[in-house]
């Protein structure tokens, strides 16, 4: 049963591709439904994760990673078929290369690289997908584009305060470890 968590991410990385396919090729009705299976799977397996309590190392990683690739083609392909101003895609995957950067950093300074993230992130990845619902029920003419404003610029002011709570803490935890504690004077 431990497992069950980091099936369900590996599998919403596995669906990455067939959402691609299924956005590029004009299939939205599709693309929605299987949008809306990877979103709520990025909340199941935290939650059964919790439940279990079989939270791990490699979950959280698979976790982030497929945040990270799902949001970040979903943003790609909508801006490509504009739908989505560049900005918002530039600025949501260089937060996701610093945080990558961070770890990457923090890896090689210590043998334990923590993956907690912050409370921001998960409200800032929370929107993320809302948008990209959002937008994708324009595409089926469900909805107009009136509050797309609305939700960019929330998710630009939780991307960039992210990033920089991102880089204050890595910052911080590299500090930190760079002090060194002696009785000697």
């Amino acid at each position: 049963m431990n497992y069950i968590p980091n099936i369900i991410s590996g599998l919403r990385i596995l669906l990455i591709p067939v959402f691609t396919y299924f956005l590029i090729n004009n299939h939205f009705i599709s693309a929605l439904y299987l949008f809306i299976i990877m979103g709520a799977s990025d909340a199941i397996d935290g939650i059964l994760a919790r439940y279990l309590n079989c939270e791990s190392v490699l979950g959280a990683y698979l976790d982030a990673t497929a945040d990270k690739i799902m949001i970040n083609a979903a943003f790609y392909i909508l801006y490509t078929i504009n739908v989505l101003p560049l900005y918002i895609f530039i600025v949501v995957l260089v937060r996701d290369l610093i945080i990558l950067a961070g770890i990457f950093f923090n890896y090689k300074k210590s043998d334990k690289v923590p993956m907690n993230p912050i409370f921001i992130s998960k409200l800032n990845t929370f929107m993320q997908i809302l948008l990209v619902i959002y937008c994708i029920l324009f595409l089926n003419e469900m909805v107009n584009l009136t509050y797309i404003q609305d939700i960019i610029n929330a998710i630009l002011f939780t991307t960039i305060f992210s990033a920089l709570e991102y880089v204050y803490n890595y910052k911080k935890i590299l500090t930190f470890k760079n002090i060194r504690y002696t009785s000697e004077i």
